[in-house]
This record gives structure tokens, sequence and C-alpha cells, in this order.
């Protein structure tokens, strides 16, 4: 992995640091979703799964291996 640093948004950087405070923990898109945004989950927002894909993105450019944050489908996030 790189030493370079990862520009983050500040909704992205707490949507890691609340996966990594929870490694190896699946997380509910309702959890998240009320954690990040403060609404209830809705099944047709898709802004918590953008995020997440940007966040896959900006890893895997410095050399994290972007599969470690899964999804578990049905079910929400995992960092492994």
């Amino acid at each position: 992995m790189s030493d370079q640093p990862v520009e983050l948004t500040p909704l992205q950087f707490r949507l890691l640091w609340i996966l990594v405070s929870h490694r190896g923990q699946i997380l509910s898109k309702s959890y998240l979703y009320h954690t990040l945004f403060q609404r209830e989950y809705s099944l047709y927002d898709r802004s918590l799964d953008m995020h997440v894909s940007r966040i896959r993105r900006k890893l895997s450019v410095v050399g994290f291996d972007a599969l470690r944050l899964r999804t578990q489908h049905g079910k929400g996030y995992c960092l492994q």
C-alpha cells in the first residue's frame, strides 16, 4: 500500500471511520443511513452505494484491496 494521502469528502471520511470502527461487522444500510444522513433508509436511494463505490475507487488507487470493503447483499457493508 502507498504512503500517499487519499482525499475523501467529510461524509466519505465519516463512512470509512464507521466501517473501520466496526471492522469485521456487517453494518446495515438502515444503520448507516441513520448515522450518516440522519434519515431513514429508502430502497430507492442509492447515495450510500455511490459513496462506498467512490471510497473503493479512491483506496484502490493507493493500493488498498477494494474487495475488503464488502457488500453483503441484502444486509449492508463490512470492512474486512
